[in-house]
């Protein structure tokens, strides 16, 4: 029994030192007799003692002598001289903050050590002495919490922690292989508790959300969204408290229940508690309708004004003379919160109007004080303080939105919600409202580029603190929104963003971050992948498009600590959740390390976080549902990969890189700078790369026929000298390059293309072709005798058939004009100007690519991006004049599209125009330059299409997606893959083509989302373009067996060994042996030949004709007309040309919502 009696009960018994025998300094025969008593002896205090507490269970006054032990006290002498060799910690004996017992054994000597909790007895002990901490710390990094060592045995095995209570949750058991992906998809799907809530006006709101009926909700809830908005008002009105993540709840020697700190070597009795976050992440799958849930808690809100924080007081008005009851009523009832909407709205539905009240209540604007910041520097002299800022109440909601989704966000709330007050701010709109007209709104939605101008603001008063010179930083809000706000999460303590810093000045209620994805390695998985996910086997979901592989999900060490410490980024710096949000100089308390706390051993170092916290944590901060919840209210995803077998002319090229490496490769000696796979050369082979690439699509536009003859002479020369001794392999390789670069040297298809830039184009029936020249004059090659004769067969490209569409437009319907043309001559004559001017316009640049060994080239960056497709000239006959309303002649009619020189651009076209009526279709490309060559094609089928460029300016982009969603006259929508936004929602489109397989799943994954959301009614097909033979076939394997950690570090497909090691070896792809088929028959052929002459072909549109166009009430406010881009062509959008488009208004408009308001950029309602 312990020596401290009754008292033992306020101290923790918590661990054992061991001293040896040499360092006691104690005599032998004294040591022998404490030995032979067998008996633990206590530390006697000789001092003074503590007056008695006033809570009687926790004096600290010890007896000397108790009835209720046995164990004797050391003597004086003996125990002065023990004291001594513990060192420090004999001062935390003397100072009360422990007490010990030692048992004598042969050589050693346990010392029990007790501890005195840090929250007992706080008024007499001072526990403030920094010299005390850092030896109590010292102290209790060395204790051995073993039981066997506190029952005196000196050879116990040191035990660092100490036990955890049972049931408490900290028992880390297997928690090791748990992932942090597989804890994101295990938390509890929301369940909010509107019972609970003890404001009566909060739990009517509650239930509104939860049954759905919000009044000015035109839109019914799914189950999901109602449950995720009521819990996020739950979040923000009663947040939960919890236990100090830091703390583990442990037991002492005695089955005392205490809290630990291991870390900062904190002791507790009590347990610490902080108030949960008011806000969070709002991380619902992609396509659930995050937006609408968002909007749905603000018009459930809209009523409520915020409530000044507690700390801060809303001074009481003090007036010059007696008010008016109504005035002294309004201020009342402002400053307790008091929601007058919700009454005054109830009397209008029955007649009664209230205008004096309202004018009352608008007249008296609660306001609260709030300290302007310490000064930075503290002054010899001391200075007056800066007055307070005051900071009004109001009832809006600030929502941050990227700019390529401001027009959405104005959408969804023009679709779900009437009679909501907005006000929406862009670049190059309106200035910010004063703070009295600000505070009035419901809804401020700011683009997030606009927002972070607010920067520029930012102003350091007299004391040295930034302060924002805004009306913003005058307002209260009820909560901020941040729209994929996972950005946030990418800034640091030390290297804040703008938008942080700027959202620093800005008071509100709550805040959330919106987002699927709340960093790159949290993805949504199905419950049946949760076992393969807690232990990093094999994942297998929909989120990891094209039947990922079994390690596509597993997060490695280095992935997950990315992972958290973006979210402890979120947590701290934006959400100011406790304790990661301390003060430093925060009295009683101390900031916390995420990156001590929350990461494990495996992530860190210093890192001492456990399962349970890390659980709990994320739990606290992030509201979505299980994917097997909602999984089913989303539409069904097909995916497949399409392989094909390339054409002759895709052989060719792809043939020609590869004939390029392994020429570089052999002459090189793989070693020297002139090698492509040096590290010097890294820039040159991204461009390498990056045209190989290209070349699955169309590669004919590389390499000229100087190019390829130098390389080939070269090779030949370097064979032929035997300077350098090659291996037979590598000779071998090398004749089989030379006799492929010879091969396409002689291809007149091949050098047609690289002339023209073009992809090469075959047309059967083609008009006029009977008459003499009219086939060679439309040819971008010379006709060989008898070829194509039976079927008038021409080649010919997609610029040459948009002029001659154009040029016969005005007689479509006339074939009497049309036979006059052909026999004149002008339609001959046509064709070569229409041919020369184009040519001109493909010359190539003089820039030439690197030339390295072997005199190998990387081939330049295709054609470049000016238009060749002939423009209006200002003397061109209107439409109207020439239109041909009656049927077009035989001579156009039998006019057909039978193939092109790409086997990618073949199949496309045939599944556009197959699936064109019954579907919408988003083409993913990555180049360019293959937008321009498939438009062009759909140009010249009159198939309607967008291309949303990444050159595109933002309200453009939000118009083409508007456009694409509303309007059925455009089917088809180009979208470069870098532009599939988080968030962007493109729900009519049903069909997807990917033109090159993407290694990453998760940009996959992105992409597919954008057409995967909650109201898209039909199953969404997904197709992987993949063309045999090609690195991109290794890709598609590749990716199957790659970790999350491999997938987020390839930047490129050369940051993968595997890949790299192919594209270092290159295989040629198999010819037909000879010269080649004739020209025909190296084309791939089209499924159905498609016809050329209909009604709208040649057609010379305005480039914003049947464009859905935002007023001041539908569109995105506050952003200037673009003139930057057009629908078609690309080169249009790349040449920044707009023409007409820039003057012309169309007079076309959207049905708007009603009951809706929005500001336009005058500021006028």
């Amino acid at each position: 029994m312990s020596h401290l009696g009754p008292a033992v009960s306020r101290y923790i018994a918590a661990g054992t030192v061991l001293l040896s025998r040499e360092d006691s300094r104690l005599p032998g025969d004294r040591w022998v007799t404490l030995q032979q008593s067998s008996r633990w002896h206590g530390f006697a205090r000789h001092d003074r003692p503590l007056p008695e507490s006033p809570s009687r269970t926790l004096a600290p006054h010890i007896e000397l002598k108790s009835p209720e032990t046995d164990a004797p006290l050391l003597p004086e002498e003996t125990q002065t001289t023990l004291l001594k060799a513990l060192g420090p910690a004999s001062k935390l004996f003397k100072h009360h903050w422990v007490e010990l017992e030692i048992y004598f054994c042969q050589d050693a000597a346990v010392v029990r050590v007790y501890l005195l909790p840090e929250d007992v007895d706080r008024r007499l002990v001072n526990r403030s002495n920094s010299a005390f901490k850092k030896i109590w710390s010292t102290l209790l990094q060395r204790l051995n919490f073993s039981p066997s060592a506190w029952q005196g045995d000196p050879s116990a095995v040191h035990t660092s922690q100490p036990p955890p209570q049972e049931g408490s949750g900290d028992d880390e058991t297997g928690a090791e292989s748990v992932s942090l992906l597989h804890l994101f998809n295990t938390i509890p799907s929301p369940n909010p508790q509107t019972e609970q809530l003890a404001d009566s006006f909060d739990r009517d709101y509650s239930y509104s959300l939860l049954t759905s009926k919000i009044p000015g909700l035109t839109t019914t809830l799914y189950p999901y969204q109602r449950r995720s908005a009521a819990l996020m008002f739950q979040r923000e009105t009663q947040p939960t408290q919890t236990l100090d993540p830091r703390l583990s709840l442990v037991t002492d020697h005695h089955n005392v229940a205490w809290y630990y700190d291991p870390a900062s070597c904190t002791a507790l009795r009590h347990p610490r508690f902080y108030d949960g976050v008011r806000g969070g992440i709002l991380a619902e799958e992609m396509g659930a309708g995050k937006t609408l849930i968002c909007l749905a808690l603000v018009l459930a809100t809209r009523h409520q004004p915020a409530y000044a924080p507690d700390i801060y007081k809303i001074p009481v008005p003090v007036r010059p003379k007696i008010a008016f009851l109504a005035d002294m009523a309004a201020s009342a009832g402002s400053r307790e919160s008091v929601p007058w909407g919700a009454y005054f709205d109830d009397s209008l539905t029955g007649g009664r109007h209230y205008k004096n009240c309202l004018a009352a209540i608008e007249g008296n604007p609660v306001y609260y004080l709030l300290p302007r910041p310490k000064p930075r520097r503290e002054h010899r002299r001391p200075r007056s303080a800066l007055p307070a800022t005051k900071v009004f109440l109001s009832r809006a909601t600030l929502a941050l939105v990227p700019a390529n989704l401001l027009q959405q966000w104005r959408d969804e709330i023009a679709k779900h919600t009437s009679g909501l007050s907005v006000l929406v701010l862009a670049i190059g709109g309106r200035e910010i409202p004063d703070t009295t007209a600000l505070a009035k709104y419901e809804l401020v939605i700011f683009s997030i580029p606009r927002f972070e101008r607010l920067h520029e603001q930012r102003v350091a008063n007299e004391n040295g603190a930034w302060t924002l010179d805004s009306p913003l930083a005058q307002v209260h809000f009820k909560r901020i929104i941040v729209d994929e706000g996972h950005r946030l999460g990418n800034s640091r303590i030390g290297n804040k963003s703008n938008m942080l810093q700027i959202l620093e000045h800005i008071q509100a209620s709550a805040r959330w971050i919106v987002t699927g994805t709340p960093s790159t390695g949290l993805f949504g998985i199905d419950d049946g992948d949760l076992e393969a996910a807690s232990d990093g086997t094999s994942v297998s979901s929909d989120s990891l498009p094209v039947k990922p592989g079994k390690k596509a999900a597993q997060s490695s060490v280095q992935l997950e600590r990315k992972d958290l410490e973006r979210i402890g980024s979120i947590a701290s710096l934006y959400l100011k959740a406790r304790p990661w949000a301390n003060s430093s100089t925060e009295d009683g308390d101390s900031r916390a390390e995420w990156s001590v706390y929350m990461m494990q051993k495996k992530h860190n170092g210093r890192g001492q976080g456990c399962y349970s916290v890390l659980k709990s944590t994320l739990e606290s901060l992030i509201v979505r549902h299980r994917k097997s919840e909602i999984g089913d209210l989303l539409p069904e995803v097909v995916e497949r990969v399409v392989y094909l077998d390339g054409s002759y002319q895709d052989k060719l090229a792809l043939n020609l890189f590869s004939m390029m490496v392994i020429s570089n490769a052999v002459q090189s000696q793989r070693t020297d700078q002139d090698f492509f796979f040096h590290p010097r050369q890294r820039k040159s082979l991204l461009q390498l790369l990056a045209n190989v690439k290209q070349a699955t699509f169309f590669g004919g536009a590389f390499l000229d026929k100087s190019d390829i003859t130098k390389a080939c002479d070269t090779a030949e020369e370097f064979l032929a000298a035997k300077k350098i001794p090659v291996s037979e392999e590598d000779e071998r390789l090398l004749r089989d390059a030379v006799a492929v670069g010879r091969l396409a040297s002689a291809n007149k298809l091949k050098h047609a293309a690289k002339t023209h830039g073009e992809i090469p184009v075959y047309v059967e029936n083609f008009p006029g072709a009977e008459f003499d020249q009219v086939s060679q004059s439309w040819c971008i090659m010379d006709q060989t005798e008898g070829h194509g004769q039976m079927n008038h067969l021409v080649c010919t490209d997609a610029p040459i058939l948009l002029a001659l569409q154009r040029f016969v437009r005005p007689w479509m319907s006339s074939p009497e004009s049309l036979d006059i043309v052909f026999r004149s001559g002008t339609f001959a004559q046509r064709g070569e100007l229409e041919k020369a001017k184009i040519q001109e316009t493909a010359t190539p640049t003089t820039t030439k690519s690197a030339t390295l060994a072997g005199n190998t080239k990387l081939g330049d960056s295709g054609p470049p991006k000016k238009s060749s497709r002939p423009k209006p000239s200002p003397d061109a006959a209107p439409d109207c004049a020439g239109d041909a309303s009656g049927e077009v002649a035989e001579c156009l009619e039998g006019a057909r599209l039978v193939s092109t020189a790409s086997a990618k651009l073949s199949y496309l076209l045939d599944a556009i125009v197959e699936n064109q009526q019954a579907e919408k279709i988003l083409v993913f490309y990555e180049s360019e330059n293959v937008a321009y060559w498939l438009a062009g094609c759909l140009e010249n089928l009159q198939v309607r299409h967008l291309i949303y460029a990444k050159s595109l300016a933002a309200q453009r982009r939000a118009q083409y997606v508007a456009t694409f969603n509303e309007s059925p006259t455009f089917r088809v929508m180009l979208m470069d893959l870098t532009q599939a936004a988080f968030g962007l929602d493109m729900r009519s489109a049903s069909r997807i083509y990917f033109i090159n397989p993407v290694l990453n799943p998760q940009v996959e994954a992105q992409a597919i989302g954008r057409v995967r959301r909650i109201s898209q009614n039909k199953a969404v097909t997904v197709e992987t373009l993949v063309l045999r033979g090609t690195l991109e076939e290794v890709v598609v394997e590749r990716r199957k067996d790659m970790t999350q950690a491999e997938h987020q570090k390839c930047k490129s497909l050369l940051d993968d060994k595997p890949l790299l090691e192919w594209f270092r070896n290159p295989k040629l792809i198999p010819l037909p042996d000879g010269d080649g088929p004739d020209d025909p028959a190296q084309m791939a052929p089209l499924k159905t030949p498609l016809p050329l002459f209909g009604h709208g072909a040649g057609k010379l549109s305005h480039p914003d004709e049947d464009l859905v166009v935002r007023d001041g009430r539908g569109g995105a406010q506050g952003e200037p007309a673009t003139t930057a881009a057009t629908k078609r062509p690309l080169s249009a959008v790349l040449e920044g040309g707009g023409g007409a488009a820039a003057k012309d208004k169309v007079a076309k408009r959207p049905r708007e919502a009603k009951g809706v308001r929005f500001v336009d950029p005058a500021g006028d309602e």
